[in-house]
Formats: C-alpha cells, structure tokens, sequence
C-alpha cells in the first residue's frame, strides 16, 4: 500500500478491541496517524488533552452521537463519521453529519479509507489548497 500525503491524525471511538485494533491497523498501513478510545469519556480526554491535533473521528452508537453533539460545540474544525443502523440514530446524527451514518459493524475498511480521503479532501479544498 503507499503511503498517503494527508496528515490527518484519525481518533476511532469503540468499545470492542476487536472491531477497534483491526481498523486501526489498517489506516495506520494506509499512512494515517491513528489514536484509540474504548469510549466517549476516553475520546473526550483525548480531544481536550492530546498534545496533536485530532482531525477526524470515527464514532458509533449513541454513544457516538452523544461526542458528536460535544465535539461540534467543542472543536467545530473536526470532522466526524458516525457508524450506525438504527433509523432514529439517522435523523439526530444528519443535524451533527453532513451524510449521517453511512457505516455499520463490522466495518469494512475500505470504505472507511475512503470516508476519510473525502473528508480530508474537502477539508483542503474548502482551505484552498
């Protein structure tokens, strides 16, 4: 695999280290800088108290909605995926997501890969780069 240019630094918030560590692995061979959280509390230490800048986050379940709430008033220039399938989940995470839950367990993860590269992507246009 070749190693991406973005610097991204890819915070993924999940309570099962099996679903958890593979990802992980896989973006950080993809080149991406990658910190983990079992939980929100613990992704919340991580946001306020990381010496790096966190620049997506990739959450699920209510949990997950509950940081994205936070995170938006928090640290606004974070971008967010939530994972998820449960249609009430879908309508509050469209108010904090432009595309809402658009993944679900277990994740495939390529098409993460490729949510992240749409959002660095955007994130540099919008800077002018």
């Amino acid at each position: 695999m070749t190693a991406v240019t973005e610097e991204s630094r890819i915070l993924i918030v999940e309570a099962d280290v099996l679903v958890r560590n593979p990802l992980a692995e896989y973006l950080r061979e993809c080149g991406y800088s990658v910190v983990e959280a079992g939980d929100d509390a613990e992704a919340r230490v991580l946001l306020e108290h990381d010496e790096l800048p966190i620049d997506i986050v990739l959450a699920e379940g209510t949990a997950g909605l509950q940081l994205a709430a936070w995170i938006r008033t928090k640290h606004p220039d974070v971008q967010l995926i939530l994972a998820g399938s449960i249609a009430r989940a879908t309508e509050k995470a469209g108010e904090l997501c432009e595309e809402g839950p658009e993944l679900t367990k277990p994740y495939e993860h390529k098409l993460v890969l490729e949510r992240i590269r749409r959002l660095t992507a955007a994130r540099e246009r919008a800077r002018g780069k």
